[in-house]
């Protein structure tokens, strides 16, 4: 099976992919980090530590998959310039 996929589309992929990523690290930042009165406080710091931690490992792996996917695509438009006949010159048969 082949998938065909437009270079310019990985790269806008890549770039929704790095948009997430910032949006993901911001929402792990924006977590309270101020102690929490009260009955639930212990359980309200719990849960900010680990959602916290669980957006900061989804900012790097989006991060990561956004710059493998901006790889992938240079390398395709690479090979296909080198695939691809000059102008002018003979193509060989």
């Amino acid at each position: 099976m082949a998938i065909e996929v437009v270079p310019e589309q990985l790269h806008a992929l890549a770039g929704a992919l790095d948009a997430a990523s910032t949006s993901a690290a911001r929402a792990a930042a924006a977590l309270a980090t101020d102690p929490v009165g009260g009955p639930v406080g212990e359980a309200v710091a719990a849960f900010c530590e680990g959602t916290g931690a669980a957006g900061r490992c989804l900012a790097g792996e989006l991060g990561w998959l956004g710059r493998a996917v901006a790889a992938a695509a240079d390398s395709w438009l690479g090979l296909d310039a080198g695939l691809l006949p000059v102008p002018g010159r003979g193509v060989a048969g």
